[in-house]
């Protein structure tokens, strides 16, 4: 029971995050939990680095299996590696961005700069330096507009995906539509003998009309998930 109460306030407040006010700089690992089958995400990320971030096929490689390797701002911006594994029905995505090129053409600049400077006897090839600042900018640029991209339309691509699965039952949960009554009396008493009142089992109707099912359709999903059918 007290599962259960963890798992529906979970719900409710999946929205509730703290943000941070700075970006990072220079992300290197991330891992995100999707809650749709691996397949069906990894087909994603790539209609997301082709239409929305404008990539083109010789910037994404497949790897084999569900693993991708990205070049994200050019050849001297940041290097991804992304692949994909799973945990029972969730997706993990994992990500793994590098700036090897970039820090190897900024250490031979500098290295440079410093063997000018003092050859020369001059701090002026020192200027050299600035030109990484543009380089560095765009690097970590386009890495972050990767994350925020993903961030913004995973949840939709989420609710979409259980939206379809969702309405894939309705041909099942018909020949249950006389008993939609029945079930909701039964849910009710179900609900008040465990919580006290029916605040839960209102917002689930709620919550899988939103979804696009009628309101007899979600009460038959919700006494199908409780083992009522």
């Amino acid at each position: 029971m007290v599962d259960k109460v963890s798992e529906d306030e979970s719900v409710m407040k999946a929205k509730e995050k703290p943000h941070s006010l700075l970006p990072p700089l220079f992300p290197s690992s991330r891992r995100r939990y999707v809650r749709i089958p691996p397949e069906h995400l990894f087909r994603y990320i790539i209609h997301l680095l082709r239409e929305d971030l404008g990539l083109k096929d010789a910037d994404i490689q497949k790897k084999g299996g569900l693993k991708l390797e990205i070049n994200l701002g050019g050849k001297l911006g940041a290097n991804l590696k992304a692949w994909i594994t799973s945990e029972g029905e969730i997706s993990v995505l994992h990500l793994h961005f590098r700036y090897g090129r970039f820090l190897l053409l900024a250490s031979i600049i500098f290295l440079a700069a410093v063997a000018l400077s003092i050859s020369l006897g001059t701090f002026l090839p020192m200027l050299l330096v600035t030109a990484l600042f543009p380089m560095a900018y765009n690097a970590n640029l386009e890495a972050l507009r990767f994350l925020d991209v993903l961030n913004e339309t995973i949840p939709f691509l989420e609710r979409e995906y259980n939206r379809l699965s969702l309405l894939k039952g309705r041909d099942r949960w018909r020949k249950y539509k006389e008993k939609s009554k029945e079930l909701y009396d039964k849910l009710c008493k179900r609900h008040v003998s465990i919580w006290g009142d029916v605040n839960v089992l209102k917002y689930k109707i709620e919550e899988y009309q939103s979804l696009g099912l009628t309101y007899e359709e979600a009460i038959i999903k919700i006494a199908e998930e409780e083992g009522l059918l």
